[in-house]
């Protein structure tokens, strides 16, 4: 009897645990349109805005590393300082046409993770241009 009802509490231990490693895999934002909740869209659109800010920031780098000239660099330093002071600007001014409250949080991080995208593509553009013009 023990052995069985220690072979029903390991089959238990070992679904439950299975449960949590598939729940932690599951796409945050799949959960979020299903549900609506405040807490699983903040939870989503974070992890969509780490996702952009870590690909505008490996391309940034890529980029910073092929323009070779020093006075270039120091131009796209300027440029992207100035980016950011607008996407901070832009979001926090479209974050609060949702009226504020709970929204603005995950609204801001949507609207981040928009046009934090949108300038990666922009600095791929660019390298791309590098590239071809030095034969990469």
């Amino acid at each position: 009897m023990k052995t069985l009802m220690s072979l029903v509490v390991l089959v238990g231990a070992l679904t439950f645990q299975t449960t949590a490693q598939q729940q932690r895999k599951e796409d945050p934002c799949k959960k979020a349109e299903q549900t609506g909740v405040t807490v699983d869209l903040v939870e989503c659109s974070s992890k969509k805005l780490a996702a952009a800010d870590a690909d505008l920031n490996k391309t940034y780098r890529e980029l910073i590393a092929k323009l070779g000239d020093k006075n270039w660099e120091l131009k796209l330093r300027t440029a992207q300082q100035a980016w950011i002071k607008y996407r901070d600007a832009k979001c926090d001014f479209e974050s609060e046409l949702s009226g504020g409250g709970t929204a603005a949080t995950f609204e801001y991080n949507f609207c981040l993770a928009d046009v934090t995208t949108d300038r990666t593509k922009e600095l791929r553009e660019t390298l791309n241009q590098i590239k071809e013009r030095s034969g990469y």
